[in-house]
């Protein structure tokens, strides 16, 4: 078990009921009762009424505790390592936030401190969450920014042109017991490309369908790909952004 799950535990398991978290501006009073940094943005709130009464953009969470925490491999997007982030919450962006991508559940975990020593992790609510960059990727939400998609959760806006680019990532538990994963373990992670033009959204999740797609310009993105030694099942981000910038120039010079 890595270092990151066994903190988990540790915090998850000292909370045992339903969190309450609030997600508002700060004035400087309130702000220095819960973290001397200015960009906190949920906190436990059992004292909620104490301090704040109710409001618009309260939501109930929960705390996190990971399913399969034995098995081999994590659920999470990149790595498990807490990562700084902006939440893009109902229009509001708060920065500086410690964050995990759960992909296996759809999920923002938030790492947080109130009451300036008590550490806490959360679920965040997706209804809640616009978007999220992660470092510098961006994640939108599929149901809010994309409802005919029926995208379970999260997808990385990759490219934004002419033409949007948007990839669906994808990773399970497999329930399968060896000697070498006793408590089973979590794929890799799976990716499908989709392009989102004038509101419609096409899969493009092999060469051939990108090919079909811009079947115009099919041999000036060939020769393109082939100069910059871009394979595209396992093309890489930046590889991605350039190929789609590419297709976006040529397509509408």
């Amino acid at each position: 078990m890595n270092g990151l799950i066994q903190k988990i535990i540790r915090i998850a398991s000292s909370i045992c009921v339903l969190a309450i978290f609030f997600i508002g501006e700060f004035t400087p009073a309130n702000a220095q009762n819960i973290e001397q940094s200015s960009g906190t943005v949920v906190m436990l709130l059992n004292y909620t009424g104490k301090f704040y009464g109710t409001d618009d953009l309260m939501v109930n969470g929960r705390t996190y505790l990971p399913d399969h925490y034995n098995a081999k491999g994590n659920p999470y997007f990149l790595f498990d390592n807490w990562t700084k982030g902006t939440l893009i919450i109902n229009g509001k962006k708060y920065d500086k936030q410690e964050i995990l991508y759960n992909i296996d559940t759809e999920n923002v975990i938030l790492k947080t401190t109130v009451n300036n020593n008590n550490e806490i992790l959360l679920v965040l609510n997706n209804e809640f969450i616009d978007a999220f960059y992660l470092d510098r990727r961006y994640f939108i939400n599929g149901a809010k920014h994309v409802p005919e998609s029926k995208f379970p959760g999260f997808v990385e806006q990759v490219y934004c042109g002419s033409f949007t680019l948007l990839i669906d990532y994808q990773k399970s538990f497999i329930s399968r017991y060896t000697a070498n994963t006793p408590n089973g373990f979590y794929s890799s992670t799976k990716s499908i490309n989709y392009i989102l033009n004038n509101g419609k959204l096409k899969k493009l999740s092999t060469k051939k369908s990108l090919f079909k797609y811009f079947s115009p310009h099919k041999k000036k993105i060939k020769i393109f790909m082939r100069k910059n030694k871009i394979r595209y099942k396992k093309a890489d981000y930046n590889q991605l952004y350039k190929l789609f910038e590419y297709c976006d120039n040529i397509s509408t010079n």
